[in-house]
């Protein structure tokens, strides 16, 4: 497998956050390489059942109607599983009138949405919990959110504050203050620059504190999205375990996207990455054990934590607690998962996980509704035969061509159908 090149598709979270960009702004807005998997389709859903007009076309989203024509009501919002999507339209709704439902999968209506219903509380907002404390389905009351400052536990999910400085331009001046530590520092200058790039500037003392002043407004006519890291980073994985050389397209080499940073650790290890004009190559040389904090690219502390397996050492992983509020507790899940394949792991606190790399064995792998376990242990598959992942369909959440991408690599790797 020499010198492959595979073309990465559009970044889910640049997807969803122009897409909510888009509708705060004046239209039309035309939207370019978007991703369209079940997380970005569950957001377009949520948007059209509010009314606003997206014109869906295959390499392009046109937004032709904005938040303005969004009606009294009442609504009721379905984000299936995706927590981008109901983080994101949970703060669209504070800011449009009438009552309103909003709830997912049976999954995702068992994660916590309490620190970004009470840092919208604090603005104004009326938001009343249907079933369990703390978590959706939720309704959402005609009381608009106003200028002011809320508060924000720092150390749950930067989702919460993307949500609300997003809508901020639209209310008036607002300011967020962080509790504690920001995890996802990343996902925070994601956010930031993009909203600078549509038009609007972001004060962010030092992820202590971020401030939106009024008076500002989204601009764009045209964005493009670019290529996802988080999905590149198990192809960057694969080269490096196989040494094997690949290029990817459609990544941008200067991205803020935090999961770049998985490539650094990979560099660590001793592979080569070289940067052109849109795509980088990999030049595998191997895996070897790392001590590494993963809070700026926890997605793929998953990836880390199976290619470390085949290291000959011990990997120690900081930074992971965000994990464990995903799509499952996806740190306990990769240490199951892992000792099926003779892997000892150990998590003495809840931001570490700890590899016992050395000689994995094939398994058959649970995937727990979770894109990342199914995609983080494919690549186990390229050095095992007789891997099974099973409900390989979950790819579809964020990376619907992940098996052809991964098959026309040529690798033989065995999934459940």
């Amino acid at each position: 497998m020499k010198n492959k090149i595979i073309t990465i598709p559009g970044s889910k979270s640049y997807t969803n956050r122009a897409l909510i960009l888009a509708t705060l702004s004046q239209p039309p807005v035309t939207i370019y390489n978007p991703l369209f998997s079940d997380d970005t389709k569950a957001m377009i859903d949520c948007l059209r059942k509010l009314g606003l007009l997206l014109d869906i076309q295959e390499d392009k989203i046109i937004v032709q109607k904005n938040i303005s024509v969004i009606g009294k009501g009442p609504y009721n919002l379905f984000a299936h599983d995706s927590g981008t999507t109901i983080r994101f339209i949970l703060a669209l709704l504070t800011t449009v009138p009438g009552t309103k439902i909003l709830q997912g999968s049976e999954g995702l209506n068992k994660r916590p949405i309490k620190e970004l219903v009470n840092g919208l509380t604090q603005l104004g907002a009326q938001i009343e919990y249907l079933q369990q404390p703390d978590t959706p389905p939720l309704k959402i009351d005609n009381m608009l959110i106003k200028s002011g400052t809320t508060k924000l536990n720092g150390d749950i999910s930067s989702q919460y504050f993307s949500a609300i400085m997003m809508v901020a331009p639209i209310v008036g001046d607002i300011t967020i203050e962080v509790v504690g530590n920001q995890i996802s520092k990343s996902y925070i200058d994601m956010t930031i620059g993009m909203m600078n790039d549509w038009g609007v500037n972001v004060i962010n003392d030092n992820y202590q504190k971020y401030v939106i002043k009024a008076g500002q407004s989204y601009r764009i006519k045209e964005y493009t999205v670019e290529g996802d890291f988080s999905g590149a980073g198990y192809f960057f994985g694969i080269a490096a375990l196989t040494k094997s050389t690949i290029t990817l397209q459609n990544l941008n080499p200067n991205s803020k996207q935090g999961d770049l940073q998985f490539v650094k650790i990979l560099e660590q290890m001793g592979n080569i990455v070289n940067s052109g004009k849109n795509e980088m190559t990999i030049i595998g040389k191997g895996i070897k054990p790392v001590v590494v904090d993963m809070e700026l690219c926890p997605d793929q502390a998953q990836t880390l934590a199976v290619l470390a397996a085949f290291a000959n050492g011990v990997t120690k992983m900081t930074g992971v607690r965000s994990l464990r509020v995903k799509e499952t507790e996806r740190v306990k899940a990769t240490q199951t998962e892992l000792a099926k394949m003779g892997i000892k792991t150990e998590s003495p606190n809840d931001d570490t996980l700890i590899i016992y790399g050395g000689n994995p064995r094939p398994a058959t792998i649970d995937t727990y509704k979770d894109h990342r376990m199914a995609m983080s242990f494919a690549m186990a598959g390229t050095m095992l035969k007789d891997m099974i992942i099973n409900n390989p369909e979950v790819v579809n959440k964020t990376f619907p061509l992940f098996w052809d991408k991964l098959n026309s690599l040529e690798i033989d790797l065995a999934h459940d159908k």
